[in-house]
């Protein structure tokens, strides 16, 4: 599901985006609080764990002017294991009228816990197969984030279905969960003729007949419970085609009339759209098939598969539901605690296709803008903790934008090769592709692509809470080195973020970036420059979630108050040092390598005015060194020293 598109379009789109996208997250807010505290239990499925769904007909009659909904679904089965009941997820202000087996009526009851009870004549043995049609109607539910709601546009009567997470149960029977997905279905929706049925799949036919009209929609793909959905208006059809992966695709949407011209203009943004994913992760999923959209009236957008429903035609939404075909139809989060793995990564690819379509300078704005939204609150992980909390799930922050700079920061962290190759093999994954994934599984892919155990960083970005607060203290070492110190403190709990931290260190016609691979507080470093530094800046590119980064140049080695003499170069003794004009105070004398380790470290003394020590080079290995003296108001000294 969308509705927080927080990234921004092109520049002449670009305030009507980011109104949008706070519109959007503002109102799937409101409208999942009227879900919250629920009991899990009560809207996670509650069907039958003996059997799984092959096939769905489904034949739904509806008037877009009533809130009623008419309906048969027959269901071809796999029994998993042997049992003589089945159990569906149904609401219970829908009425079931009978239930069908071989054509023969048989019992069926209505526990009261929003299910659908069907005793068979005789117990079905594991791994065979069967069918069941059930005869329901009633008033559905428009709870959740609408499951079944009618109203209209310009005047006009439309009903239209949103079913993710729970919301499949309030108009038809069904596995209301995440642990099936039919192999194929078809649907026939039956309106009054001045109106158009729209469903997933392709449209094979659309009958006229006593004043009604009736559209066939085939589908033969699996399909998860909460993307198969219905809509019905005045709809104006518009076709085009995109070619992809060596194929011409259908590209077919279904609009209000009164939106067509505008729906028209941005829907060019598809053809670029799908053909991006379409080289950069896989094939797009349903190839034999079509990809298009069907307007509704929510302020938002749905990933039902083939057939996104959408508010609006803006680029962001155009783009987030896209790649959620690839991202969350294809690949399904086996769990709402996993959520990020559909929302997450589309969140990141409609930036993925701002940074590859357009400057660098509004990619960047993008990306400020959402860190800046990101940061305001310090705590919560991008895995969900309370499904029983819609609002939680589909949080804007969390599972959203954080979900992608979860993807943004990996991608970071490991490099581009490592990142894509992750990707494409976690798309391609016959054991996930058109199945369910976890985070582990996604996890599983990164790892090996990349060669490196990445466990830390998940438990830190995707498992843990907050955000780093870098600190930075530098200055110049002579001759183009530099010396850093790094520490972080986190914004909530005791989480340390180890992640490659950019620095960008420029003079008034130089800079240059570095890195420093972030593993602990205090982390020293000496590194060559190769010019001096006026100044530093932590994160300069927006790679990372951080905020309330703070840079202290302390003084450079010439602004010293204290002054050590000329020693050889190259040392090859031990070296006897004499350092003048101390102002009085205690101070500790240390030595470290280039990379940072300390060598020797002389304790803690008392100095007036003078100080000699004697530093035992000659047991070193040849390398670079620096003398740092350490006083309670800073660094006063960094030499450098070559052995």
């Amino acid at each position: 599901m969308v509705s927080v598109v927080i990234s921004i379009v092109p520049t002449r789109l670009r305030a009507q985006s980011v109104t949008e996208s706070r519109s959007i997250a503002e109102a799937e807010a409101k409208a999942a609080r009227k879900r919250v505290g629920i009991d899990d239990t009560s809207l996670r499925t509650q069907a039958s764990p003996e059997f799984r769904i092959q096939y769905l007909r489904c034949k739904w009659t509806v008037d877009p002017a009533v809130q009623y909904i008419n309906g048969e679904v027959k269901a071809a089965i796999q029994m998993i294991a042997a049992a003589d009941v089945l159990i569906f997820d149904l609401i219970d202000q829908l009425r079931v009228d009978s239930v069908l087996f071989h054509d023969a009526k048989i019992n069926f009851s209505r526990p009261g816990n929003n299910t659908l009870r069907i005793q068979l004549p005789a117990q079905l043995a594991a791994n065979s197969k069967d069918a069941v049609e059930i005869f329901y109607q009633g008033v559905p539910a428009a709870g959740g984030f609408g499951s079944f709601v009618s109203t209209t546009h310009a005047g006009t009567p439309v009903c239209w279905t949103l079913s993710e997470p729970y919301g499949s149960r309030d108009w038809w029977p069904c596995r209301n969960g995440l642990d099936d997905k039919a192999d194929s279905l078809d649907v026939f929706i039956t309106t009054p003729e001045q109106y158009t049925g729209v469903s997933i799949g392709m449209l094979k036919q659309s009958i006229i007949e006593n004043g009604q009209k009736t559209t066939h929609w085939k589908h033969r793909y699996p399909v998860a419970t909460y993307l198969i959905a219905l809509a019905a208006t005045n709809y104006t059809e518009m076709n085009d085609t995109v070619h992809v992966n060596q194929k011409v695709l259908p590209m077919v949407h279904y609009v209000y009339p009164e939106s067509a011209p505008v729906f028209r203009n941005g829907l060019r943004f598809v053809r670029r759209t799908l053909r991006i994913f379409n080289d950069t992760f896989g094939p797009y999923p349903f190839l034999n098939e079509k990809y298009g959209h069907t307007q509704f009236s929510w302020g938002g957008g749905m990933e039902n598969q083939t057939n996104s429903f959408m508010t609006n035609s803006s680029e962001a939404l155009i783009v987030h539901e896209a790649a959620h075909q690839w991202f969350g139809d294809l690949i399904t989060c086996g769990s709402w605690r996993d959520i990020w793995l559909n929302e997450g990564f589309a969140h990141f690819l409609t930036n993925y296709t701002t940074e590859k379509f357009y400057s660098k300078t509004l990619y960047q704005t993008i990306l400020k803008e959402q860190l800046t939204d990101l940061v305001k609150r310090l705590d919560g992980s991008v895995y969900v903790t309370d499904t029983t909390d819609i609002a939680r799930i589909f949080d804007p922050r969390l599972t959203y934008a954080k979900g992608g700079w979860l993807l943004h920061m990996l991608r970071w962290k490991i490099g581009d090769s490592a990142f894509f190759k992750g990707m494409r093999t976690y798309y391609s994954d016959p054991k996930l592709a058109y199945n369910f994934a976890y985070s582990t599984d996604f996890i599983d892919h990164m790892q090996k692509a990349s060669g490196q155990d990445l466990s830390e960083f998940f438990n830190d970005w995707l498992y843990g809470e907050g955000y780093p607060r870098y600190q930075l203290t530098w200055n110049n070492a002579g001759n183009g080195w530099i010396y850093t110190s790094l520490s972080q403190t986190p914004s909530s709990g005791a989480v340390f973020f180890d992640m490659p931290v950019p620095i960008r260190f420029k003079n008034a016609t130089r800079d240059t970036i570095i890195v420093i691979d972030h593993i602990k507080n205090s982390q020293q470093s000496f590194l060559q420059l190769g010019f001096a530094a006026d100044s530093a800046f932590i994160d300069p590119e927006l790679r990372l979630i951080s905020d309330g980064n703070s840079v202290m140049k302390i003084p450079d080695d010439n602004d010293e108050t204290a002054s050590v003499a000329a020693f050889p170069n190259p040392v090859i003794a031990d070296l006897n040092l004499t350092i003048k004009h101390f102002e009085p105070g205690t101070y500790r004398f240390g030595l470290y390598s280039s990379t940072g380790q300390q060598v020797w470290l002389n304790k803690e003394v008392n100095i007036s005015r003078f100080y000699s020590l004697q530093i035992p080079m000659a047991q070193l290995p040849q390398g670079v060194y620096f003398l740092r003296i350490n006083s309670s108001n800073g660094y006063k000294l960094i030499k450098k020293i070559i052995r």
